[in-house]
């Protein structure tokens, strides 16, 4: 369903935002802002939030000109646009490179909200809304960072691009082409991407390394047609029962990965990265009760959660399309289903081998009479960061003189696939300098971000560009 913005345009929003801000303080100013943000349902994977899409491109392109930002405008390919813009009055300093999306996952199922996915709402130290924390709320604290110092001393310590896209959750391939294009817009000595999470409240920190992704779907048919389950039950293949059997054949209960060669480039982390992992403070039944929230944790036998989740890979499905599934009963043996699975990668495991070996395990796990295959849709490299460099350190540095703690290095178990992208056609490093929560709900109901984190990342990013620039 179209779930359009409670404010019929963004000259309204402005016009509303103007009227309040001389009684407001400046955090006050900020909320108001993002909940303007926060209201455009700028859901990237479905066509009739295309209008919606834009509209959230257009505000993004407005949050960097009223920071001060020069060349901004909207870059557009075949799919929702790019928004970019620049400030490069530093000579002889490095430059860096924002990134963040503005495009949020779809808000279903809607009845589990407590309040709207597009009704941003206030409740304690969080604010809740689809988009707050993935990405909207820390997109926006790296425009804020750089409109503070712009306004306290008119220019920046260091020069600054920002590329900021609409598709990161539906593929990203407009973004994929740009940075493969060589565009001059894209120099920089290093990206900063606030898109990942902090290990702990009030804990900062800094991940140093992602997983890759293969997604895709497998394609099974038994027939010509779907059968009568009385007349030829026994005797027809059943292509649900199939698709079930070529799953199961992929991955045991023990969750080893049963796709031939798939662990032959893996490679563990060293023992000084499980030495720091060992001391983060981390219970496994608080885990898995408050954030995963399950009776009980299942995975690869003998690794533990972090190396599970981090520096292992893995095999899950997401969904499986087939048969009759609507209301009452019908008798039907499906001829046809289709299962969406993806492999999260590991170093240095390799996108397209990956995707060779699942192609030849699902044609060997297909049973008689029945065929299958493996059809890509997306995939990136997984990427771990050197944090011996300038651009870690400073980050580390300013992270620990706002929060008050030394900063922890982790890796996620997620992929940001733009991090490789910079790598392989920039080559340049990324810092995952991100604010977010593990309970922040991202991708699922009651979405959330820790404001204390929105205005001390402020803090954290410009104290960053400083520490960098002197």
């Amino acid at each position: 369903m179209r779930l359009p913005l409670s404010i019929n345009s963004l000259n309204e929003v402005v016009r509303v935002h103007v009227m309040v801000c001389s009684s407001m303080s400046q955090q006050e100013i900020w909320i108001e802002e993002l909940k303007q943000f926060l209201r455009i349902p700028s859901v990237g994977t479905t066509p009739e939030h295309a209008p919606d899409v834009r509209r959230c491109a257009e505000f993004t392109r407005d949050l960097l000109a009223a920071a001060g930002l020069h060349n901004v405008g909207l870059i557009q390919g075949d799919g929702h646009p790019m928004v970019y813009g620049e400030w490069l009055g530093a000579p002889g300093q490095p430059t860096v490179l924002f990134y963040g999306h503005y495009d949020v996952q779809p808000p279903d199922p809607l009845h589990e909200w407590v309040s709207g996915p597009f009704a941003p709402e206030v409740r304690g130290d969080d604010i809740f809304a689809r988009g707050a924390a993935d990405d909207k709320g820390q997109v926006y604290l790296q425009i804020k960072a750089v409109e503070q110092l712009m306004r306290r001393d008119g220019k920046l310590p260091v020069n600054v691009r920002f590329l900021i896209e609409g598709e990161e959750e539906s593929g990203g391939e407009v973004l994929e082409h740009f940075v493969a294009s060589g565009d001059p817009r894209l120099q920089a000595d290093a990206a900063i991407v606030c898109d990942t999470e902090m290990f702990a409240p009030n804990l900062p920190t800094l991940c140093v390394g992602l997983r890759g992704i293969v997604y895709g779907e497998i394609h099974l048919r038994t027939g010509a047609t779907d059968l009568h389950s009385g007349v030829y039950g026994g005797a027809a293949p059943n292509a649900i029962q199939a698709i079930c059997e070529v799953i199961a054949a992929l991955k045991d209960r023990d969750g080893r990965i049963h796709v031939e060669g798939f662990y032959d480039r893996v490679t563990q982390p060293t023992a000084a990265e499980r030495a720091a992992w060992a001391t983060l403070p981390f219970n496994e039944n608080e885990y898995r009760e408050k954030e995963v929230k399950v009776s009980a944790l299942t995975g690869e036998a003998g690794f533990d959660v972090f190396e599970r989740t981090w520096s292992r890979p893995t095999l899950e499905v997401h969904g499986i399309r087939g048969g009759f599934i609507g209301e009452g009963a019908k008798t039907v043996i499906p001829c046809s289903a289709v299962a969406k699975v993806s492999a999260r990668l590991v170093p240095d495991q390799r996108p397209d081998e990956a995707v060779a070996q699942l192609q030849a395990a699902v044609r060997k796990a297909c049973p008689r009479g029945a065929t299958a295959e493996f059809k890509l849709l997306h995939a990136a490299p997984p990427s771990v960061v050197n944090t011996g460099n300038r651009f870690i350190e400073c980050a580390a540095e300013a992270m620990k003189q706002v929060f008050g703690k030394e900063t922890v290095y982790i890796r996620s178990g997620g992929s940001i696939p733009v991090v490789g992208l910079f790598d392989k056609h920039l080559g340049i490093p990324s810092v995952m300098m991100g604010f977010g929560l593990p309970d922040d709900n991202l991708h699922a109901p009651n979405e959330k971000f820790h404001l204390p984190n929105l205005f001390r990342g402020i803090d954290a990013m410009g104290r960053y560009l400083e520490l960098l620039g002197s």
